[in-house]
């Protein structure tokens, strides 16, 4: 079933009509015809850019509560790992 066209965001899942799902990532056009059934959550849409083409992946539901509690996990790692990078950098410089 195609629709008429409406805007998307990253990470919204579509299904055209050969049943295949589609996920639009960072790059997708602004706006799409296809049924919309699901949203990949912010959090996550690194991890889906890193699948390989053709593999399988799973999508588990979430709540809105634990959608923003792992954007701020993902937030606090990130943080982290720039404060690593900010020691090995500093570390470097000293040798």
């Amino acid at each position: 079933m195609e629709m008429r066209s409406h805007g998307i965001v990253p990470g919204v899942i579509q299904v055209p009509p050969d049943g295949q799902p589609i996920v639009q990532m960072r790059d997708a056009q602004p706006s799409g015809g296809y049924p919309k059934f699901a949203t990949v959550i912010e959090a996550d849409l690194w991890r889906l850019g890193q699948a390989p083409i053709g593999s399988r992946v799973r999508f588990i539901e979430t709540t809105w509560d634990e959608a923003l509690d792992a954007q701020e996990e993902l937030k606090v790692w990130l943080e982290e790992a720039a404060r690593l990078i900010g020691l090995h950098r500093n570390s470097q410089g000293a040798a």
